[in-house]
């Protein structure tokens, strides 16, 4: 077996010549640039994510035009439907009661001349007996108030407990104290700006019934039937033996 040999050229294996240089140079920078803009590519997306949407990304769509209104064609008027006239209600025969008493008054009749309503007898008042109660009596005052306005007594709506006198009449509760205040009512039955007035010698009762009065439970006076809040009235508080 024989290898046959293969001829080779002189100079196959030497350097380019001068007209293969020249084309190496613009070849050269070509590759060059192409490498400088894949380099720039690869800067400005390093990720490789895709290009998104900027917010003056236009998107053209379709509108379509508005249809175009054709004139209608005049209807003709429609005739008007006069109603039927009614047709006359056949009369209704009289009725006739067998034995049936006279009206007592008839129009026209005579007895009605000259009738005058003033001149008719009144009722006369139901007994005394019969009469209904107007409500209870306007509160009357029993003297005058810190601003010169009628100060009228307290009437409890609710009165207090030894509980919550207890606390503020502590050692002042013996047997026979007294203390006497004034307060303006107010609002839910209760009592504001309330003031001492007077009190049993030594007792100083009238300052711890003042504490407590923003406890107390009062209804208003009553003037012509209704409470009347903002007024001023007089409250006392009496410790008796064995009582509150």
């Amino acid at each position: 077996m024989s290898i046959a040999a293969i001829p080779l050229r002189p100079g196959a294996f030497l350097l380019p010549g001068r007209s293969a240089r020249r084309r190496l140079g613009p070849l050269a920078i070509v590759l060059l640039l192409h490498a400088l803009l894949l380099g720039l590519l690869v800067l400005i997306n390093p990720k490789g994510e895709p290009g998104r949407r900027g917010p003056t990304s236009m998107i053209a769509f379709n509108v379509p035009s508005p249809p175009v209104a054709r004139p209608q064609p005049a209807s003709k008027p429609k005739p008007a439907i006069v109603p039927p006239l009614p047709s006359a209600a056949p009369p209704v025969p009289d009725v006739v009661i067998p034995n049936a008493p006279a009206p007592r008054w008839t129009i026209g009749d005579p007895a009605l001349t000259g009738f005058d309503l003033a001149r008719t007898p009144r009722a006369e008042p139901a007994p005394a007996e019969y009469a209904v109660a107007a409500g209870p009596p306007d509160t009357q005052p029993i003297g005058t108030a810190p601003d010169g306005s009628p100060l009228y007594p307290a009437e409890w709506q609710r009165e207090p407990t030894q509980a919550e006198l207890a606390f503020y009449i502590k050692d002042r509760g013996r047997p026979g104290a007294w203390g006497v205040i004034v307060c303006r009512t107010a609002a839910r039955f209760k009592v504001e700006d309330c003031r001492p007035v007077a009190e049993s010698p030594g007792s100083g009762m009238a300052y711890a019934v003042g504490e407590a009065a923003w406890q107390f439970r009062v209804k208003p006076p009553r003037i012509k039937g209704e409470f009347q809040t903002g007024t001023w009235v007089q409250i006392r508080i009496d410790i008796t033996p064995g009582g509150e």
